[in-house]
């Protein structure tokens, strides 16, 4: 077995850094919570210039061909700057799961839109509510062990509010008819929700890099009677302890999106691990960022109150540390 990344994936993730942290800043997050919008002005159609939009798309409308492998780092670059976009959604999910079930029922054209990110997806699959659904075109919607595709325009939306302001959640109210439905299979779900889990769980190690990075800057400054308050040895303990959280669980993530790219038998229990340890690593850095930052990590001024929302909305998202937990003992037999 062997998953490391070559030269591509690798400079591959390194041109979406590049372009998210020029696009995707804090100030910039602010702003569309406060224009009560779900995206960044340009960062979709950069998303899709550069092919990250379409690279799990197939190769005759324009897409890549790519596998959740090749997702995974990139992923993790959406994390750490918390990107509002349904990357997830409709990139791992949405794109993979209409070409490979929805020949005969979406036409070409349509599956080189959403490659193209002229048409977004989002889905209702695992929650009550859908991300960003104001925004999409179309959804990808769960009704008992039925997968339904359906466009927005045959839908009521409710607004959400979420405790995360940069994750905009609504309701979808429609109706099921035999016409929508791709599959009816509840094995097809539980493998489509393995991809959703492994690239939640790669934003969440991306969330947990930034979060660590910016404890470390802080407690370096910040001074106590004369002294950086990262000086005490109850701080650096805290700042290894969230490290080793973050590097023991990396491995883990790209193990199972190696799992589910290669069809592994085991790719089941791999990716419940790397989803259960991600979560727990995100958690984890979310409270060592909060105890170290002291009374200004509790004030909406101050910027890292966006990244412990999302990470602790992501440690839940498809499967929290219970439900993984649960599932890694289903797959051990225990």
């Amino acid at each position: 077995m062997d998953f490391r990344f070559n030269d591509n994936q690798i400079l591959f993730a390194e041109a979406t850094k590049e372009m998210l942290t020029t696009e995707c800043t804090a100030s910039r997050l602010r702003q569309m919570i406060g224009n009560e919008e779900g995206t960044i002005s340009g960062v979709w159609a950069n998303l899709a210039s550069i092919g990250v939009l379409g690279m799990t798309g197939p190769e005759r409308v324009g897409g890549l061909e790519m596998t959740d492998i090749d997702l995974v780092l990139i992923m993790e670059e959406l994390g750490n700057v918390i990107c509002p976009e349904t990357v997830i959604e409709h990139t791992a999910i949405g794109i993979p799961f209409l070409s490979k079930y929805g020949e005969g029922k979406i036409g070409d054209d349509l599956l080189a839109d959403f490659v193209s990110g002229k048409q977004r997806i989002s889905v209702g699959l695992c929650s009550l509510y859908v991300l960003n659904a104001d925004s999409a075109d179309y959804f990808l919607m769960k009704n008992v062990d039925e997968i339904h595709f359906l466009p927005r325009k045959d839908t009521v939306l409710t607004f959400q509010k979420s405790i995360d302001e940069t994750r905009r959640l609504f309701r979808v109210e429609w109706e099921p008819a035999d016409g929508t439905i791709i599959t009816k299979s509840e094995q097809v779900l539980e493998e489509t929700m393995l991809s959703a889990a492994t690239a939640t769980a790669a934003q969440c190690l991306g969330i947990a890099s930034h979060l660590l990075k910016e404890t470390i800057s802080y407690v370096k400054e910040r001074e106590q009677f004369g002294k950086p308050v990262g000086v005490n040895q109850a701080i650096k303990h805290h700042l290894a302890d969230t490290g080793k959280a973050i590097e023991f669980a990396r491995p883990m993530v790209h193990r199972a999106a190696w799992a589910i790219s290669n069809e592994d038998d085991d790719r089941a229990a791999s990716v419940a691990m790397a989803k259960y340890l991600a979560s727990k690593a995100v958690d984890h850095a979310c409270r060592t960022a909060l105890q170290c930052h002291g009374a200004i990590a509790y004030t909406i001024e101050y910027d890292l109150q966006l990244w412990m929302k999302r990470g602790w909305a992501l440690s839940a998202a498809w499967g929290d540390m219970n439900s993984q937990r649960n599932k890694i003992a289903e797959n051990l037999g225990v």
